[in-house]
């Protein structure tokens, strides 16, 4: 009798259809652990990340969802991944790092992932993919679909304080996420004992307001039901569920690891329990699949697996000159040739539905409060032109929207995002928990589903807490798998106020350092809308630095609302002949004042203000010291590896003919910001010092 079952779909433990189903994947999942582990012994295979004894936990888990959900896999998540569609050929594209792998050789191990699929392409860092869940989830709700989302974790990465954030993110929010912790023991070398103190980790659930269960991780039928049951209470609206599936690594961490540090016999003891030969007992002590012939199936999938295996193998290699495109969306990488899916992956994210939808759930979640955007020409501040800039384009487009601490009630601690959660509603100005990580992975969840996220830290330094999930996820996920994260971090930046050495941070150089974040500072109120009118409609992740000195000192006339200052494109703040000065941030303002009292003197000061960090206008600063002759950078971060000392190395390499002096930086000391305003100003660039620092060049 046909006993196939439509992948993907729930069902019944006593549908002989759906046990044959969970049977194939549980068999198929063993048969390529043992080839990709004869792979690596045999060289042709360069790592592998042992799922074995682990099978049922990640059939059993994905085999509870929909078509439409979205699963958000581990390293050991096999299982799940061939449940969910992945290809025989997807995978072992993807472990012998082929041209045609999701990755394009970019990235190793089960780290699959496709742009527009319903499964998420997961970072090593632990923990880091429960936050993106997270926003996932909450995206997902917003648009009003009916989407479950399951993300996946270690025990070991339960240790970790983004987990943290990501359950409290969840169960505050009530979202429907299904977190299955795959508790095999040990992570790499430390056993439990050594990482959690709690007798079971499903013990935490009711902490975060959500049900801690735990089952036998080596029955698959025991997973399942548990599975099913979270799938359908999160489906209904009643909330998250946290799984803890018990099991035992039965291999090392990876193949290089011989686990002597395991207890003599514990190993043994747990392959009697093995998952796949359990099923199978109970499979034949049940006579649920009398004309199947097990081992038959067996040897079927076996074949399958070595055929795929020959045929990755002679897969075409990456060519070397793609290893250098893809950070950015139009930077040659766009071209490269994407992995055909090969399989029942389901499409995810299609994004005129997103506009649809948001735009459904913007009118029916909108606050009662507008407010009218000023005219055009009216004077605004630095800040007002940031505020009414985000206000103009999230009425424009119900995709936008605002996440962080304190943006709704407080408006933000610098007010800037006053009067939102009145006029938008709770909906689309999202009051978070203290938890940076929780934001910015949250942030990059919604914009993976299409949203266009903008994330406020309150203090430019906070953004520290939250590190990871801008320089390992956000930046990584187009290079790796040619997924665009567009979302705006908002940093309100740097020094000149006196408060202190904890929110005076100037970071550009951190990020800048990053591939695939770009890193804008406006300096006018003209740049503070037309850089973030720029960032909004950016297809890859934006670093906006808002000069916290600037917000109610800079004055001017509100731009059109169309004004846009394209990214990488530099100012001639002022024109001169004698001297090029570079400057951004509150470096602007001392460079521009020092060129006037030059000009006093009869010396012609050019300032240009680079606007932009990542990408930089490198054309309209050569041009400029190819008349000048001479290249002062000015800028308030600290000066070891501040980014002056990159545009310096690049005008000694590039410009070396037309210079008639060293390329000169003025910059902060290298010490946190003091608090006491005489202090912060002796360690900071004034104008007196910047007016000194350009006599002495001119001398040269």
């Amino acid at each position: 009798m046909a006993l196939e079952h439509p992948p993907q779909t729930p069902g019944s433990l006593q549908d002989p259809a759906f046990v044959l189903h969970l049977l194939r994947h549980m068999l198929k999942a063993r048969a390529v652990e043992e080839r990709c582990i004869l792979n690596v012994r045999q060289g042709i295979q360069p790592k592998f990340f042992s799922a074995y004894g682990n099978e049922a936990g990640s059939v059993g888990t994905a085999a509870a969802l929909m078509p439409q959900d979205v699963l958000v896999p581990m390293h050991r998540s096999l299982g799940a991944h061939l449940v969910r569609g992945h290809s025989l050929r997807d995978i072992f594209l993807q472990a012998f790092l082929k041209a045609d792998a999701h990755t394009r050789g970019r990235d190793t191990g089960l780290h699959l992932g496709r742009d527009r699929t319903n499964i998420i392409g997961m970072i090593s860092p632990l923990g880091s993919m429960n936050v993106v869940a997270g926003g996932i989830a909450w995206a997902e709700r917003h648009l009003g679909r009916d989407v479950v989302t399951m993300a996946y974790i270690g025990d070991g990465g339960t240790s970790l304080g983004v987990f943290h954030e990501s359950l409290n993110f969840i169960g505050v929010h009530r979202l429907p996420v299904v977190t299955v912790i795959e508790n095999n023991q040990w992570a790499y070398g430390t056993p439990n004992e050594f990482q959690f103190a709690c007798e079971r980790l499903a013990d935490r659930g009711p902490g975060y307001g959500m049900p801690g269960v735990q089952v036998d991780g080596t029955d698959v039928r025991a997973v399942y039901q548990a599975s099913q049951e979270a799938v359908e209470r999160a489906r209904r609206g009643d909330g998250p569920t946290l799984i803890e599936s018990v099991t035992m690594r039965i291999r090392g961490h990876a193949e290089h690891d011989n686990q002597h540090y395991v207890p003599p016999g514990l190993i043994d003891e747990w392959k009697k329990k093995d998952p796949v030969e359990k099923f199978v007992a109970w499979i034949r002590d049940e006579g649920l699949l009398p004309d199947v012939d097990i081992d038959a199936l067996k040897a079927g999938i076996d074949a399958e697996v070595l055929a795929a295996v020959d045929d990755a193998r002679g897969a075409p290699e990456p060519e070397v000159s793609s290893a250098t495109v893809g950070v950015f969306a139009g930077d040659g990488g766009d071209d490269l040739p994407q992995a055909d899916n090969g399989s029942t992956v389901t499409v995810g994210v299609d994004h005129a539905q997103v506009a649809e939808a948001a735009a459904r759930a913007a009118v029916a979640c909108k606050g009662d409060a507008p407010v009218a955007l000023p005219d055009v020409g009216q004077e605004v501040t630095y800040l007002e032109a940031i505020r009414e800039c985000m206000r103009h384009r999230m009425k424009e487009d119900a995709r936008f929207l605002m996440v962080g601490e304190d943006v709704g009630l407080m408006g933000g601690a610098f007010r800037v995002t006053e009067g939102f959660l009145g006029e938008f509603g709770p909906a689309r100005v999202l009051d978070a928990p203290i938890a940076e990580c929780a934001i910015l992975g949250g942030a990059i969840g919604m914009a993976i589903r299409g949203l266009r996220p903008i994330a406020e830290m309150q203090f430019s330094d906070f953004v520290a807490s939250g590190f990871n999930e801008l320089v390992n996820n956000a930046g990584t996920f187009r290079y790796r798998v040619g997924v665009g994260v567009p979302i705006v971090v908002r940093l309100p930046a740097g020094g000149g106020l006196g408060v202190g050495p904890f929110h005076s941070l100037n970071p550009e150089a951190w990020f800048a350092h990053t591939p695939g974040l770009k890193v804008v500072i406006p300096s006018t109120v003209e740049d503070a809308w037309g850089l973030m009118n720029a960032a909004l409609d950016d297809p890859d992740p934006v670093l906006f630095l808002e000069q916290k000195y600037y917000y109610r000192r800079l004055k001017a006339p509100l731009p059109a609302r169309d004004h846009t200052v394209p990214l990488g494109v530099a100012r001639i703040a002022r024109e001169g002949t004698d001297v090029t000065v570079v400057a951004w941030g509150v470096g602007l303002e001392r460079a521009e004042e020092a060129a006037e009292r030059l000009a006093q003197q009869g010396t012609s000061v050019e300032v240009i203000d680079l606007r932009s960090i990542v990408p930089w206008d490198r054309q309209t600063i050569a041009a400029s010291v190819r008349k000048t002759s001479r290249l002062m950078i000015v800028h308030e971060a600290r000066r070891t590896c501040g980014f002056g000392a990159e545009i310096a190395a690049w005008a000694s390499d590039e410009l070396f003919q037309w210079l008639d002096a060293p390329v000169k930086r003025l910059t902060s000391a290298d010490v946190p910001m003091p608090s006491h305003k005489e202090l912060e100003k002796a360690v900071t660039p004034q104008a007196d010092d910047v007016h000194d620092a350009l006599q002495s060049l001119l001398a040269w």
